[in-house]
Order: C-alpha cells, then structure tokens, then sequence
C-alpha cells in the first residue's frame, strides 16, 4: 500500500484542526484560529514522528501528542481537562465513523502503527467538504435565525428624495433622536442616489449636525431633510449617516415615532 506524505500531513492536519476547533466551541472556550492550527500543526507532527513506535511508546506518544494539541490551541486553564477529554471523545467518535465508511464502501485501510487507506480521492478532501457544508447549514440557521427575529419590526418605506424609493425600515423603539423638532432616522445601506443626495445636501450648505450617544461615546453625525412615506403618511424626517458602519438588510434604522405609530394603527 502506497503511503502519500503529503496526504498523510493533510490528513492529520485538517482531521486534528477540526477536532479542536469542534471541542472549542462545544465548551464555548475562547480561542484565536492561529492557536487551533497550532495544535494541530503539533498534532500532525507527533503522529509522524512516532509512526514507528509500537506497543506502551506508542501509547505514550499518543496521549502527550493529545495533551500537547490541546495545550497548544487553548492554553492551561480550568476547563483544560474537559477540553482533552472532549478532543478525545471526538477523536474516538470520528474514527468510528470514518472506519464505518471504508466498511460500508469497500475501501482497503489497515490501523497497525498508523492509519493507511487506498482511496482515489484523499481523506482530507472529503473532510473539507463536509466542514464546508456545515459551515453553510450554520450560516443558514443564523440567516434565517435573525430574519425571524427582525421581520416583526420591517416597515415597507419611500424615501423621497428627487425620485422616490422603495426600501426597507427597522422600527427602533430605542432611537430617540431629534433634530430641529423632526425625527432622524439612519442609513444603514446604501440605496439608489442616497450618496450624491448627501452630497449635494453638505455643499448646499443645508446639512445639519446631530449629536447622538453611543456605547462608545457621544459624536456629531451629519443629517440631511428629506421625506419619508410609511403606512400611507409622509412626514418630513432628517436622514443621517450613523456614527459606525452597519451591516444590515435593510436600508433605514427608523425613528421610535414611527413605531408609535405602528402600535397606534394596529
């Protein structure tokens, strides 16, 4: 049986990466990512090493190359025991699995000082796969997680400006900020001519600065008049640009007067 060095060093890498990475975040233990490719970097290491040790060596081997991962990915700690402990639970769990597919599918392997297969395609590929789709399912759940959560509180608005758009507003009952007697509401995304509007408005000399409190502090954030239509009515608002950038689905950050009027309707 041929051996690959290299597919034996990706193998181990991406099968110990993984195994720590999942142990990390099952015991929600803090960790940096150069850490966890460190240990299994060290882990890879090890098992190379000490591919010709056999019998009490080998055992030895094995267990300080586990202890090393683990130290190497979080550090000493309280929750150090738990963390070898789960890795090796995982490892066990894993290798069952991976056995139970050459069983399944005919591959020939043998686990004598060492874990050889002939496989067309290397282990490591299908590894990768499979965290990748994962990955996906996971973005997935948080996608539609937060979408359930935010939906309740999306109003369809028109932003009129010198042509009237159709977006999206986030009803903040939090937002509180007025200026010149009228509320503010913030951009959090562009849409259509927002940015030139801006523009226009700051060398027109009609802007206005509004000071708002954040967690970080309090700052000035440039707000411009315009027209917004919601649930039929329109009411002139100014529109600011908000003190940090945000990443979110939907165009506005509306005012609590809006919700008010919401709640009102309904």
């Amino acid at each position: 049986m041929t051996v690959y060095l290299e597919y034996a060093i990706l193998d181990n890498f991406i099968m110990d990466f993984l195994l720590l990475f999942c142990a990390a975040v099952t015991l929600k233990i803090p960790f940096k990512k150069r850490r966890i490719a460190l240990g299994a970097a060290v882990g890879t290491a090890t098992a190379l090493c000490s591919v010709n040790l056999q019998g009490f060596w080998a055992y030895c081997a094995k267990a300080l190359c586990l202890f090393l991962m683990c130290v190497c990915a979080v550090g000493f700690g309280k929750k150090l025991f738990w963390f070898v402990l789960l890795t090796l639970a995982y490892t066990f769990i894993t290798g069952g699995a991976i056995v139970g597919i050459f069983h399944l599918c005919n591959v020939p392997f043998h686990a004598k000082n060492g874990f050889c297969y002939n496989m067309s395609v290397p282990l490591f590929v299908y590894l990768l796969g499979v965290a990748f789709a994962v990955f996906l399912c996971y973005c997935l759940a948080q996608f539609v997680k937060q979408t359930k959560t935010v939906a309740p509180h999306l109003k369809k608005v028109q932003v009129i400006l010198q042509k009237t758009y159709r977006v999206t507003g986030f009803c903040d009952s939090g937002n509180t900020v007025r200026c010149n007697g009228l509320p503010v509401c913030f951009v959090t995304k562009k849409f259509g001519n927002v940015s030139q509007y801006f523009a226009q408005q700051i060398l027109s000399g009609v802007s206005q600065q509004v000071q708002i409190s954040t967690l970080t502090g309090t700052r000035n954030v440039t707000a411009v008049q315009a027209r917004l239509r919601v649930d039929g009515v329109t009411r002139a608002v100014y529109l600011a640009l908000p003190a940090q950038r945000c990443k979110t689905h939907y165009e506005l950050l509306l005012s609590c007067e809006f919700c008010n009027a919401f709640s009102a309707n309904e």
